[in-house]
């Protein structure tokens, strides 16, 4: 019989098994094909959510609509499981009007609990220079509403880059940060959700508006759309389907981030069209001149862009860079911020997260980052991690000692751009690992 299911989104991903969990369709999108009659079992998974039902086929042609599943998103979009009127108020209204100082907010952080009963710590974060320095004004910079479970910061900042970082170490004592872009004429909205063990700035969702717009809930295809991409970009794995693609793409004037993630979702696809890529970055480098994720994109087209000084928000962007510089050395800028970040970087999600070594240093000096582990008497300062050209130094030893060659064979097979995307690294640290294998300091690397 003919058996057709429609999701309310595109970008589902549909299972059908049948009574013996044999699997008899899968496809993104709408299924249509011809079962037998019996009871099977239809399963959706979006955005991380997965939903099931059962379905019977008798003798007529089978036709079903299935609702969204219940999807858990850091924004308060509307048809999701964690949606809340009172948060979308506090959006609203925050992101047009600051909460820190006065003017036209150009960044807006809400962090907002996902669940009553969960204890909401209202400074929890804190968003700081990138020399490190708080910019938020402390507690004083927050608006906070304990009943409804939100809080809320938005001002005016400069154009460049700033991180988003808990006040306190998390809870295996890491002092982390996660970098943040403000754009000239735009507004950068981060929703962070609020979990039961505190804040998760990982899985926060990052919006654009034009500055003095606000936030706009009304286009939850597009948000839908967003949360999709990201859950892709998790994983690894293109989730996106043409349909709700395509309109990300395009978004540049909309929301330039949204093109960005949907241009990162592209390059998911095993044949991604460069051509149509290629075009979308050129639109998108017009609305955010300087955004050093439209940077790291702009590596895969036109050759090195001009030296990044900041980390992108993307760990996508970021590993790009990382790629290019590699290959051209500068790309990203000797002694800045974005290769102090790439030689510190942290595995957490979408966005680029890393290891604030200096917070690190300072609160080990005062005892205060500890191990933590089953052995409670296990305590004391952490120890320091090796640097970068150290780390890069052990990875090729372990090659040679694997292998059973001499370090110089190594090197000679291992081209510098091959040992920079092995390792993750930019070019200085693996240059100077380079010098430090060969055993003359002042030789150029191979």
């Amino acid at each position: 019989m003919p058996f057709v299911v429609i999701p309310d989104t595109p970008s589902v991903l549909i299972t059908v098994t049948d009574d013996a969990l044999r699997e008899v369709a899968h496809g993104m999108g709408t299924i249509e094909t011809t079962l037998p009659p019996g009871i099977y079992r239809i399963e959706q998974r979006f955005a991380g959510a997965v939903d099931s039902q059962f379905a019977e086929v008798g003798t007529e042609a089978f036709t079903e609509r299935l609702p969204l599943p219940r999807v858990p998103a850091p924004a308060p979009v509307e048809r999701t499981a964690t949606t809340q009127p009172a948060h979308q108020e506090a959006a609203l209204r925050w992101s047009r009007q600051s909460t820190h100082r006065r003017g036209e907010p150009t960044l807006m952080v809400l962090l907002r609990n996902l669940r009553r009963g969960w204890r909401l710590d209202p400074y929890a974060l804190q968003i700081s220079a990138e020399s490190g320095e708080g910019v938020d004004g402390g507690a004083d910079g927050w608006q906070v509403d304990p009943q409804q479970g939100w809080t809320a910061w938005s001002g005016r900042l400069a154009p460049g880059g700033y991180r988003l970082r808990l006040r306190e170490p998390s809870g295996d004592g890491l002092p982390l940060a996660q970098a943040l872009w403000v754009s000239e004429g735009w507004t950068t909205l981060v929703f962070v959700s609020n979990g039961p063990q505190g804040p998760m700035p990982q899985h926060a969702s990052v919006e654009m508006v034009p500055a003095g717009t606000g936030w706009c809930p009304a286009d939850e295809a597009l948000s839908l759309a967003r949360e999709a991409a990201l859950s892709g970009l998790r994983q690894g794995i293109d989730l996106m389907s043409d349909k709700q693609l395509f309109p990300m793409l395009d978004s540049g004037r909309v929301d330039p981030f949204l093109g960005i993630v949907g241009a990162h979702a592209m390059l998911l696809d095993r044949s991604p069209d460069l051509k149509r890529l290629d075009d979308v970055v050129q639109r998108l480098t017009p609305h955010v001149p300087g955004h050093p994720d439209v940077a790291a994109l702009r590596t895969l087209f036109d050759g090195p862009p001009a030296q990044v000084a900041s980390p992108p928000m993307l760990a996508a962007s970021c590993q790009l860079l990382i790629r290019a510089d590699g290959i051209d050395p500068g790309v990203i800028k000797d002694g800045s911020v974005a290769e102090n970040v790439a030689e510190h970087l942290v595995g957490r999600g979408v966005w680029t997260t890393w290891l604030e070594e200096d917070r690190r240093l300072a609160a080990g000096a005062r005892g205060g980052l500890v191990l933590r582990g089953d052995d409670a008497r296990a305590r004391g300062p952490r120890p320091l991690a090796a640097d970068a050209a150290s780390r890069v130094e052990a990875y090729v030893q372990e090659i040679a000692d694997l292998s059973g060659m001499f370090v110089g064979e190594v090197l000679r097979d291992m081209p510098r751009d091959e040992l920079c995307r092995r390792t993750g690294l930019p070019h200085k640290p693996v240059d100077e690992a380079i010098q430090r294998l060969r055993g003359a300091p002042g030789e150029a690397p191979g």
